[in-house]
Formats: structure tokens, sequence, C-alpha cells
């Protein structure tokens, strides 16, 4: 028998598809716009009595030139994949961020994961969001990426751009944080669907590459990852410097999961306090302590054994994650 999540998924998937372009494009416009991020704009849509979450994402001309098409049209460097810069890089494709979507779609649907909030319709239309207020000044994100002259054509050509890609997607409810009001109770359930999470994206050979908290969204027991504007994959169409990229970043989403899982304990539980300027020094030194296998004793057993599980990793990748904030962009991923 089918689940509640397929049968709503199949009654959005089947009205939207019912729908012309021009009528969807006027109820987008006619939907109250939600916030501009550097992946594109947001609204919350009514689709059968089913609230339906649409992602607009401006889609270049030289992509609709491209249907479907997983490459990188831009010649993006590699540096523009990972998400801790300073400045938010310009995305390597409408295109790649629907293919990844569609992965774990698939995957929920065929009931190897519950992770995964699900893609029910996709559509190219006229219009797109405002440019992102992160992305207006473009002489400084090209200035952060070397003066890449790519980066700067790319941002132009988004600037350009008259349609969108939309994705409208499965709404879950609240943001992963507001399920977390109780840190150490909800240490082992939040450590287990991670490391589900990246085990899935693994087997289906898909990089994230942003897993921080702020992109997964809750319910009562699970938690979904979202957005996958910078994902790739070794299916994509990828240059051979890509390929590379993927082959060294393998590991990258565990590390990164367990950096933001053992920072947040670490901070939360351990009462490691965050300053208000400048960098973490004091957390990062206490996770280096504990990677080193000095757990203090006053920390709780369920924690001390999440932090002697992971703190490895996490020291590894606050490093590395560090260097990119600072504005390295020649900083790669240490790997395992």
């Amino acid at each position: 028998m089918p689940s509640t999540r397929q049968v709503r998924h199949d009654l959005v998937s089947a009205a939207l598809a019912a729908c012309g372009d021009d009528e969807l494009a006027a109820v987008l416009d006619d939907t109250p716009a939600g916030p501009v991020g550097v992946g594109g704009g947001s609204s919350l849509l009514d689709v059968e009595g089913i609230a339906v979450f649409a992602k607009r994402i401006p889609i270049t001309d030289r992509e609709l030139a491209h249907p479907h098409s997983t490459a990188n049209l831009f010649g993006l460097p590699t540096a523009c994949q990972y998400g801790m810069h300073p400045l938010a890089g310009p995305g390597f494709g409408a295109w790649r961020e629907l293919a990844a979507n569609t992965v774990v779609t698939e995957g929920v649907l065929a009931g190897e994961t519950e992770s995964f909030a699900l893609l029910h319709h996709w559509r190219v239309v006229p219009g797109r969001p405002p440019i992102a207020s992160e992305h207006r000044d473009v002489d400084a994100v090209v200035a952060q990426f070397g003066g890449d002259p790519a980066v700067r054509i790319r941002f132009e050509e988004l600037a350009a751009a008259t349609s969108s890609l939309v994705l409208f997607s499965e709404r879950v409810p609240d943001p992963l944080l507001d399920r977390l009001g109780d840190p150490l109770g909800s240490a082992e359930w939040l450590e287990r669907q991670l490391f589900e999470v990246v085990a899935f994206l693994r087997g289906r050979g898909v990089l994230h590459l942003d897993g921080h908290f702020g992109n997964f969204r809750a319910d009562d027991d699970r938690q979904y990852l979202v957005d996958f504007g910078l994902a790739t994959s070794p299916y994509f169409d990828l240059s051979d410097d890509e390929r590379d990229f993927v082959v060294r970043n393998v590991e990258h989403d565990a590390d990164y999961a367990a950096m933001r899982l053992v920072n947040w304990l670490v901070t939360t539980v351990c009462g490691v306090p965050m300053p208000t300027s400048g960098g973490p020094a004091e957390r990062n030194a206490y996770v280096r302590r504990c990677a080193s296998g000095d757990i203090p004793r006053d920390v709780p057993a369920a924690v001390a054994g999440i932090l002697a599980r992971h703190a490895r990793a996490a020291a590894r990748m606050n490093d590395f994650c560090w260097r990119l904030v600072d504005g390295d962009t020649d900083a790669t991923y240490p790997g395992s």
C-alpha cells in the first residue's frame, strides 16, 4: 500500500502537471514571495489542500540552450563548490540542482530513505526572483575567486536571466534547530539521522557539500536535508578537474556532518562559548583536545561517545573550513 507521503506526492504531481506554463507562472506571481537567497526565491503554495514549497531558481539562456545538462557550462573553478567562503559563490547551474533532487526523490519513492523532501514537479517558467543581496557586489565575489573571468560571466548571465527553473517540493514544517531545544536528549537522534543521510548520498554518488543545519528541516521524528544548490556527482557531466575534485572529496559530507554535530554539542552541552567576534578559537581547541582522546570527565556519557566517534573528523574539518572562512580559496579538503 502506498505511504501517506507517496499518496500526497502523486496528488500534487498530477495537479501541477495539469497546469499550463502561463497558469503556473500566474499562480507563482500571485503568491506572496518568501526570502530570496543566493540559490533563488521561494514561496508556499496550496495545491489540492496540500502545502507545497516552490523554489524559483534563475536560469540563464546558456542553460536553457542545454536542457538537463549537468556540465559545468561556465567553466567555473572547483573552489566554487564549497559553501564556507566569506561570500557565496555563483552556483553551478539549475540543472544540477534538479538532477540531485531527482536522485533523492527516487530514493524516497523506492522506500530506500525518508530523509529528503520529495520533488513533486518542476517547470521552467517566465520571470525570475530578485538578485540576492549577497550577489549584488559582483566585483567582490569575483575577487574572492582570484578574479576568475568565468565567475564574472556566470554572474552577468544570471543577472540577465528572464526565466526560472521552479522546483515544487514537499513542505517540511520546521527548521531543524527548532527541534533541538534539548541538545543532550537530541544528540544520539541527531547523530543517527545525520549519518543515515550521509550514507544514502554516498550510496547514490551525490556530494551535497553544504550540509549545515540551516539546510535541514524537521518534523516530529525525522530530519530532512534540503537545498542541493552546490551538489555534484561522478555521474554528472564533469570536467577532468571536477572528476578529480569528486574523488578527493568523497568523504567530505561525512566529515562535514561530524564537524557540525561536534561543534554544536561542544557549545550547547559542553558549554564552550562562541565569541561575538573573531574565530571560535576556544571551541576549536576543545574539539582538538577531544580528538586527541582527552574528553573531559564531566561530559555526559552519550555526548562523550559521540565526541569519541567524530571529534577527529570534526577537528580536521574545522581547520579546513576556517581556511575557507579566512578567504583561502586554494584550500583543499584534507580527506580522511
